[in-house]
């Protein structure tokens, strides 16, 4: 009978299905810290709507990124790359899901699927630990990751793909995003302020002023005689009083909120830190926008997300011998008609891109014989330019304007023939 293979019982164990390292030499030691380590960062830079915003806006750009795979140390894992690194993630998902992360923590950790015989590299998977801790490990360098779950795993950091930014006073991971505390609070305190606003201003209040000196009692029976009249109840809308109040008067509520020039000191704050802006969070970008956004942001977290993913897939000797990861991106989807035209015109006339890469621009179908590369005809190989002298292409210049004017005048353009003619003529 058949033995069935035993079902992982979570993600953690399908992630780390692997022998776990346990014993450990102490902290790894590095420049700057002695006990090196970050921790995700609860201070709910994800939960205000106008970070959160700025950060989904991002990770959508970034997740229309491309892998691409050069060299012929192909693997499970660099196909995967392609549609699914992981079972649980597509490939938009999983650079959504790094980028996030990174924007979030300054940190973000990748780390590689391994088949059930822990050797053969099938995919990637991005995890947050809520503490990670550089160990040393008979001289190596692990890390420990501490889950939510209270679970925790050793991983060599050769194995792990870090990314970072912000990276200052931390050798292995980023100082952390807390400089934007400051900013969230005066975010949270302009909602706080917004909403006891709107509260007070739901309700009407008044003070009276009363006739004669009553005592306590008197004094609670007079206003909650009055307070009847202020209840929804009153079709009217008209409250009342008697000799016992001399005066009565509304209160105005006022509340302070932040005004339109500190707000939006507030907002540039938050870009600033995030290096966007609001047109591209809000999708208004134009082409120069758009453009200056993806060189400064997203095409700076694609050489990192290349380079990290490259280093924890190959060998150095792999990597000696052309083997890399990079992630392109197609910004002319954002260019106007008269960009697009322009530049696929010089490329294609050049032979660097192909007819299906034209059409990827334009966002049509590829076709049949689309992915030939050619060129326009009166270019010339700079190495071949000693064969065509400057005889030679007087002689061809010559040669095509003889034929231009036989055909105008409809004369035949064989020699012999013309010769044959001449004598019938005589």
């Amino acid at each position: 009978m058949a033995r069935l293979k035993p079902r992982l019982r979570s993600m953690f164990d399908s992630v780390f299905h692997g022998k776990q390292m346990q014993a450990v030499n102490g902290y790894f030691s590095t420049f700057t810290a002695y006990q090196p380590s970050f921790t995700t960062w609860t201070g709910g830079i994800y939960e205000a709507e106008l970070t959160r915003s700025i950060i989904e806006s991002g990770a959508n750009h970034a997740s229309k990124l491309k892998p691409e795979v050069s060299g012929t140390a192909q693997s499970h894992a660099t196909a995967s790359l392609a549609y699914q690194p992981n079972p649980w993630m597509t490939t938009p998902q999983f650079i959504k899901r790094i980028y996030t992360m990174l924007q979030v923590n300054d940190t973000a950790l990748i780390i590689p699927l391994f088949a059930d015989d822990n050797t053969t590299h099938v995919g990637y998977y991005p995890v947050l630990p809520s503490k990670c801790t550089a160990y040393d490990v008979g001289g190596e360098l692990w890390l420990k990751l501490d889950f939510p779950t209270s679970e925790s795993v050793y991983v060599e950091w050769s194995r792990v793909g870090v990314m970072t930014r912000h990276q200052y006073r931390s050798d292995l991971f980023g100082d952390g995003t807390n400089v934007l505390n400051p900013t969230l609070e005066l975010m949270h305190a302009q909602t706080e302020g917004e909403m006891n606003a709107i509260k007070q201003g739901a309700f009407i209040r008044f003070i009276g002023k009363l006739s004669q000196n009553r005592n306590d009692k008197d004094r609670e029976q007079a206003a909650k005689d009055f307070n009847k009249q202020l209840d929804p109840s009153n079709a009217g809308g008209i409250a009342v009083y008697d000799r016992i109040f001399d005066d009565v008067k509304q209160i105005t509520p006022s509340s302070y909120t932040v005004d339109a020039a500190q707000m939006e000191r507030i907002e540039k704050s938050a870009y600033r830190f995030f290096g966007t802006n609001e047109d591209v969070v809000l999708n208004k970008a134009n082409e120069d926008t758009y453009n200056a956004f993806y060189e400064g942001n997203i095409e700076t977290f694609a050489v990192q997300l290349g380079y990290v993913l490259t280093a924890m897939t190959y060998s150095r000797n792999e990597i000696a011998h052309g083997n890399e990861i990079m992630f392109s991106a197609n910004r002319l989807e954002f260019a106007s008609n008269t960009t697009k035209l322009a530049v696929s015109t010089a490329l294609f006339d050049r032979g660097i891109w192909n007819g299906n890469q034209v059409a990827d621009v334009f966002q049509s179908p590829h076709y049949e014989g689309g992915e030939r590369h050619v060129i326009r005809g009166e270019y010339i190989d700079l190495g071949l330019i000693s064969e065509h002298t400057a005889e030679q292409a007087a002689s061809a210049a010559q040669t095509n304007a003889n034929i231009a004017l036989s055909e105008q005048i409809g004369a035949p353009k064989d020699k012999g023939q013309g010769g044959n003619d001449a004598k019938q003529a005589e």
